[in-house]
């Protein structure tokens, strides 16, 4: 039976099959055979599956350089979504505007990503481009109840955490190669700044899901991936300023995405069998800011917790590898719960494993109209994400 070895080989081998299964060389574009999650018009995909899709693809290019050549064509994607008058990104492709702040922060990442990978100075332009509209998104209304973050989407009134900390990270990408980064840096450091002060829970210091601009009671869901943006941002504000307050924020955050009393845990079981929950879609971000607090923090990180966080994320690949894997195709869905799974795997090792804890199910955005698993675009993106930025903390995995 095999086992998980190289995160990175396997990251690899889902960004082919995803290649292979969705991109559409007549349409230029990620096409599913039939509808699934994330698709309208029973084939095509909105934008953010084709944002985390995209953004695995240029990851894997950074470690296998065979990988490059497919760039260019995630890449152009983008530009089929694009509405030219507001110089951002609908979340279809009928450029109208139906444009999320967060879906164009990740599309700002994965440009300013392939800039950084090619060196192709047309990728660096266009993630600029699309960092300064994201900065319009900011709620400077004097009325505003709660003053303050950036808005989810450009009609309407919410300010999410994702989007604040994810337009904070594309800044600080974007500062690194552009003369004027301190404009960028500044505004970062306010968009992280508002999440501490506005949507961290004290208590467990976690980021809590956002609130409205016309409201000050603040939604207590606390999302993986709000914590995980939150938390690469800080950190890349420390390393940036050698600032012992981020370092301490970042430290927090950190300790908070391995308790496993947390809410993104899920704590039926005893602590040694807890796991988050979240989709692959939210905790691949928590694995890239738990990375990237081991990269930015560095030294100022001790030996101990280094090792805590390795062997948490190590835990949890394992996991996703073992339990949420096909085990005829070889590639993943969305969930990351071991008993939401193919029932052959569920019943093959799930009580081995985890006892009587969980009856055996599937979620809705796993199954295609037959009620079976299938495969999405978002689902692979995320998986190959997970293995990728998993392999940045524990390369090499024996168990």
């Amino acid at each position: 039976m095999s086992k998980l070895n190289n995160p990175n080989a396997e990251g690899y081998t889902v960004v082919r099959g995803l290649w292979k299964l969705y991109y559409n060389q007549g349409e230029r574009n990620y096409i599913a055979p039939k509808r699934c999650n994330g698709t309208y018009d029973d084939h095509k995909f909105v934008v953010w599956p084709i944002a985390v899709a995209s953004q695995a693809v240029v990851d894997g290019a950074r470690i296998y350089p065979e990988l490059k050549p497919l760039i260019p064509a995630a890449c152009e994607i983008f530009f089929k979504y694009k509405n030219q008058s507001k110089h951002a990104y609908s979340a279809t492709e009928n450029k109208d505007n139906d444009i999320y702040y967060d879906d164009n922060a990740q599309i700002a990442s994965c440009l300013i990503t392939a800039y950084e990978v090619t060196g192709n100075p047309q990728y660096l332009a266009q993630g600029r481009e699309l960092v300064d509209f994201l900065m319009t998104g900011w709620n400077n209304d004097p009325k505003a109840a709660t003053k303050g973050g950036m808005l989810w989407h450009i009609s309407k009134s919410l300010l999410n955490a994702c989007t604040t900390a994810e337009v904070a990270k594309a800044c600080l990408q974007l500062s690194r190669f552009v003369k004027d980064g301190k404009r960028y840096i500044d505004f970062a450091i306010k968009c992280i700044q508002w999440q501490f002060n506005v949507l961290q829970d004290p208590s467990d210091k976690l980021i809590m899901d956002g609130v409205g601009k016309g409201e000050t009671n603040v939604s207590e869901v606390k999302y993986s991936y709000n914590l995980g943006t939150t938390l690469t941002a800080a950190s890349h504000i420390y390393q940036i300023t050698k600032d012992e307050y981020w370092l301490k924020k970042a430290t927090e955050l950190a300790e908070a995405g391995i308790n496993r009393n947390v809410f993104f845990y899920d704590r039926d079981f005893p602590d040694h069998l807890r796991y988050w929950r979240d989709g692959s879609y939210f905790n691949q971000l928590l694995i890239e800011g738990l990375a990237d607090y081991l990269l930015y923090c560095d030294d100022a990180v001790s030996n101990e917790f280094g090792l805590k966080i390795q062997e948490e994320i190590k835990r949890h690949l394992i996991m996703f590898y073992e339990f949420m894997k096909d085990p005829k195709g070889g590639l993943y869905i969305q969930s990351f719960e071991p008993h939401n799974t193919y029932k052959e795997v569920y019943d093959a090792k799930y009580k081995n494993w985890f006892g009587d804890g969980k009856g055996w199910g599937l979620k809705g955005e796993d199954k295609g109209d037959d009620g079976n698993p299938q495969y999405c675009l978002m689902g692979l993106g995320a998986a190959a994400r997970v293995f990728f930025q998993g392999a940045r903390v524990a390369p090499n995995i024996d168990y």
